[in-house]
């Protein structure tokens, strides 16, 4: 190709994505609008950040509802203040150890997990903090396929914009895997072997070892390990009983989507071209699907249509292009539940089946 091909595919392309950003975007106020490609120049229109500068007033006000969750000092999800006084709700199978949450005006404060919905994949965590500003719900109706929308973080520019590709559906379960080729073992299930960048492997599970009981749950072969596991949702936490050279030992083990173990060429193709994928990502009753591209440690805050209005709350990234959002009147009657502490917060102490944040959930 030489380089006045070069210069066309490029005058191309830009002149694609400005006709893409010919939409209405919130200016300021709800009465005033202006259109993207009036604010950009065409040099502006080959750089994503740039694209999402176009956004800023859209999410100008959402930003300040919205948070950073860090789990042991790592980023773990975003989430919603939906309290004054220091409610915020986040994506539950993100969170583990010291949860701490950065607000948009760059303060910090130790949050404690109140209540958490395994079916939703919720968590409402509780802050000391008060006059926070809350999250604006547009619940009345969903957006329409087509219309754009963005995920607010706590930088001026959104996280990423896009598209409602699919209207709300439900999303099969899939069942968690441990990560591990099993045997039968005297007393329990026999680990032959251990799946790479799988939860086993990540708890310390070893080729050798003999699990014997799982969730509280006596395990006496393979068969009954696989049946048991099988009951549980990718991204659940589950305490393990194991037996290494005559020393029992105990494993936190975050349960693992089957294909992304199955299909290492998939899950490598995945990183190169989008990077990683939600633990959690399947057994919705509710979602709409858009097309924003969002890190996993982006899920679990707002996402908001162009009059900074929020229509959802991002659960899932389950595809390079593919993002799930639960809708707000599904989100909103959960609140109120979760304060009540309706639903027990996740504790992998305890001695039942509790130590599970999706409890009940089946395949």
């Amino acid at each position: 190709m030489n380089q006045d091909q070069k210069n066309k595919g490029t005058e191309s392309s830009r002149r694609f994505l400005a006709m893409l950003l010919i939409v209405p975007l919130f200016m300021g106020s709800l009465t005033s609008y202006g259109y993207a490609w009036d604010q950009l120049q065409p040099s502006q229109l080959t750089g994503g950040s740039q694209i999402r500068k176009a956004f800023r007033a859209v999410v100008s006000t959402p930003r300040s509802w919205t948070v950073r969750v860090r789990s042991n000092g790592k980023e773990a999800s975003l989430g919603a203040i939906v309290g004054s006084d220091g409610w915020i709700l986040t994506k539950a199978s993100q969170l583990q150890g010291k949860i701490t949450c950065e607000l948009s005006t760059a303060e910090r404060f130790e949050a404690e997990i109140i209540g958490v919905d395994g079916k939703l994949d919720l968590a409402l965590i509780k802050i000391d903090a008060h006059n926070l500003p809350t999250v604006r719900w547009r619940s009345a109706s969903d957006p329409k396929v087509g219309q754009w929308l963005a995920t607010p973080g706590l930088s001026m520019s959104p996280v990423s914009v896009g598209v409602l590709s699919v209207s709300r559906r439900s999303v099969k379960p899939a069942p968690g895997v441990l990560g591990v080729q099993i045997g039968d073992a005297e007393g329990g299930a026999l680990v032959k072997s251990v799946l790479r960048e799988s939860g086993a492997e990540q708890a310390g599970l070893k080729a050798g070892d003999v699990i014997l009981n799982v969730a509280g749950v006596e395990i006496e072969d393979a068969n009954a390990l696989s049946s048991f596991v099988r009951k549980f949702l990718p991204g659940d936490r589950v305490l393990l009983k194991v037996l290494r050279e005559k020393e029992e030992l105990t494993a936190e083990v975050i349960l693992t989507d089957p294909q992304m173990l199955i299909y290492d060429r998939l899950r490598e193709m995945q990183k190169k071209m989008g990077g990683a994928l939600s633990r959690r990502k399947t057994g919705f009753t509710e979602v709409f699907q858009h097309d924003a591209v969002l890190r996993p440690e982006d899920c679990g805050g707002v996402i908001v249509d162009l009059k900074g209005q929020a229509v959802g709350l991002n659960i899932a990234r389950a595809g390079r292009t593919k993002s799930f959002a639960i809708p707000a009147n599904h989100v909103i009657p959960m609140i109120e539940k979760l304060k009540l502490k309706k639903y027990a917060p996740y504790n992998p102490l305890k001695d039942t089946k509790e130590q599970t944040v999706s409890t009940g959930m089946s395949s």
